[in-house]
């Protein structure tokens, strides 16, 4: 909107430089004169609409203008003022601090000698209509500088508003994926403990009645009777609580187990070496039959491995996607990346045992780029579910 408001008031204004050319003429216009104009008319569009960033060409170009200004109104007339109304607005907008108090000394000392002559009157009323210009100028100029800072300002604020946006919702995901995990790291502890403390407590018991079954033989059927029915008790009890476990324990623990390794494996490999690892999963889980945990666990403990020690990495993403099909496990880190990888030991038994589960593993590396790791196997549709 500035810019085309710019361009019509320029237009109007070289309207009434070339009325002022034609009405207020001191001598019959010549083909000299017509050139003059219209190069004085070029010269300034071309300043305007194709250099006006170029600062240097501005400078030239107003200098030209305003030597141009000098003969037209010397040798043909018109209205000064509206000649030099260009080089003032120009030399402050498009020139900077320096150059345009350059400009302006410049202007001054033209308004004075093509003045002079006309009277003290017209002279005070040109130096003080450009000094105004001068100021407007000025004004634009700063009101432009503003604008700019403002709108900069925007974007930057708007750009951090959508990285803060961003990072709670990965916040939001992260802080929901950690509460469930801990929520079933938490029972399957109650359900160990259980297990290790009661279970082994009425073990023990089933054990001492076995032995005392038979020692009270000897002595009397009443006791060999009570000893036996305390160790069926002790039995009963022992189910009572394998069940309690049973029910504990959820069902689909069994499709976290690989997320809990691979969320141990991958805190204690950041405590030892300083890199900075994230695991991530998809809201949908599924099971995994043994074969298939080994290989997963095996392929981020190699590519671990391989990022520090080969890759020089400080950060690792680690993200499984499970899906009605397949697990995605996509391991990515920020090392030095290679334009060759040959296959170490390591990697080649991984590429083997996946494909002999009928899975499928691919690398993207780059020097200077990292390196990328895709994994998909099958899963067992049985155990699909959220």
């Amino acid at each position: 909107m500035g810019n085309r408001f710019m361009a019509i008031f320029r237009y109007i204004l070289i309207g009434l430089i070339i009325f002022g050319f034609v009405a207020f003429n001191i001598r019959d216009i010549d083909e000299y004169g017509i050139i003059l104009l219209l190069l004085f008319i070029i010269n300034n569009n071309l300043r305007f609409f194709v250099f006006r960033n170029k600062e240097a060409f501005v400078f030239a170009s107003l200098i030209g203008e305003i030597i141009l200004s000098s003969i037209l109104y010397e040798y043909y007339g018109g209205i000064a003022l509206f000649y030099l109304i260009f080089s003032t607005l120009d030399g402050i907008l498009f020139l900077n601090n320096k150059l345009n108090i350059i400009m302006a000394l410049i202007i001054y000392l033209t308004v004075f000698f093509t003045s002079k002559d006309a009277g003290l009157k017209i002279l005070t009323l040109n130096l003080g209509i450009i000094t105004i210009l001068l100021f407007i100028s000025y004004y634009m100029k700063y009101e432009h500088r503003q604008k700019l800072a403002a709108e900069k300002l925007y974007y930057k604020l708007k750009l951090s508003e959508e990285e803060l946006k961003s990072a709670k919702r990965d916040l939001e995901i992260y802080a929901d994926s950690i509460r469930e995990l801990t929520e079933i790291r938490e029972r399957n502890r109650i359900s160990r403990e259980i297990h290790d403390s009661v279970g082994h407590s009425l073990s023990t018991i089933i054990i001492q009645l076995g032995a005392i079954e038979k020692i009270a033989k000897k002595d009397g059927k009443a006791a060999a009777l009570m000893a036996a029915n305390l160790r069926e008790f002790a039995k009963k009890g022992l189910e009572e609580v394998r069940k309690a476990i049973r029910e504990l324990k959820p069902v689909e623990m069994e499709k976290y187990e690989p997320i809990i390794a691979l969320e141990n494996l991958t805190r204690q490999f950041s405590k030892l070496t300083g890199v900075d690892v994230k695991l991530g999963f998809s809201k949908e889980k599924a099971a995994l039959n043994e074969d298939q945990y080994l290989v997963v666990y095996r392929v981020v403990q190699e590519f671990l491995s391989n990022s520090v020690r080969h890759g020089k990495a400080t950060k690792v993403n680690i993200f499984m996607n499970f899906n009605e099909e397949d697990l995605i496990l996509t391991l990515r880190d920020n090392g030095i990346g290679a334009d060759e990888v040959e296959k170490g030991m390591g990697l080649t038994n991984i590429w083997e045992r996946v494909k002999e589960l009928g899975g499928d593993i691919e690398y993207r590396t780059e020097k200077g780029k990292g390196f990328l790791l895709r994994l998909v196997l099958k899963l067992q549709k049985e155990y699909v579910g959220e």
